[in-house]
């Protein structure tokens, strides 16, 4: 994915009040750690924890006060693979969409904090459901996308063996295929569990994985992960999503085999 590296002046932002940059001095002088202590700086930072373990580091003062994360971290965002536009704050350069994406991130990174219900381990991030169930999916900074628990590290492993090839930038770059994915705990062919008003109890034969897809509807990729963290720790919604889609393509599948059983005829010769 391509990174802004260049801005062009920009005459309506918003003034450098929102996102209050405060350097390491501060936090000590206001009885906090400085953040270059919670800070590896030789770690990957773009491991969820180690990344928004950034976030936390310059915004120990709200997390001892309970209030909104407001402060953008001082110069760590340079390690990681996040938007470079949006390292640095850059009055009169920054754009409003610079604005929200710091102010999703910021909300994202105190809700992931703040949680119980949210765990991370490598690039993975488990969300446990309200209702009992075990949410997965895998988290790439880099491509700004999830995907299924446990696949994007050797992803990560084949891009980086793929950088090195000769000329690399002539070929397409490998894809991830698991994007969008996000695993359950039911398991594969789940039954729609019993809570669900009107499919609860139901199985379909579309249902074969253990991880279903997802897709973000939002306009950054901040605030797509804290509607689909949400949907998670609803522990509701999601199932019904996914079972209707299932039982969607059963219907489908079953029409097309009632109008067309010797296959359909852009897809077959007649028989």
């Amino acid at each position: 994915m391509s990174k802004k590296t260049t801005k062009k002046e920009n005459k309506h932002t918003k003034s450098n009040t929102f996102v209050v940059e405060k350097d390491g001095d501060w936090f000590v002088a206001n009885g906090h750690i400085h953040p270059d202590e919670l800070i590896d700086h030789d770690a990957n930072l773009d491991l969820p924890r180690n990344f928004f373990g950034l976030f936390a580091a310059y915004n120990q003062h709200h997390i001892t006060d309970g209030t909104a994360w407001d402060t953008w971290p001082s110069w760590e965002l340079c390690l990681t693979s996040m938007d470079i536009g949006l390292h640095f704050l850059m009055p009169g350069l920054d754009t409003h969409q610079d604005w929200v994406q710091r102010e999703h991130w910021l909300a994202l990174a105190q809700l992931i904090h703040e949680n119980p219900a949210i765990s991370m381990d490598g690039y993975t991030i488990t969300i446990q459901g309200k209702n009992g169930h075990e949410f997965s999916f895998d988290f790439s900074l880099e491509l700004e996308a999830w995907g299924a628990a446990g696949t994007y590290a050797e992803h990560k492993q084949h891009m980086e063996e793929f950088a090195k090839k000769p000329k690399a930038w002539m070929w397409a770059i490998p894809l991830w295929p698991f994007t969008d994915n996000v695993s359950h705990s039911l398991g594969p062919y789940w039954t729609c569990p019993n809570y669900i008003p009107e499919y609860g109890g139901e199985t379909t034969v579309h249902t074969p994985d253990s991880y279903f897809c997802i897709d973000g509807v939002g306009e950054t990729f901040p605030s797509n992960l804290l509607s689909l963290i949400h949907l998670c720790i609803d522990d509701h919604h999601l199932w019904v999503i996914q079972y209707r889609q299932a039982a969607s393509t059963t219907e489908y599948i079953a029409n097309v085999e009632r109008e067309w059983p010797g296959g359909r005829p852009e897809d077959y010769e007649y028989q």
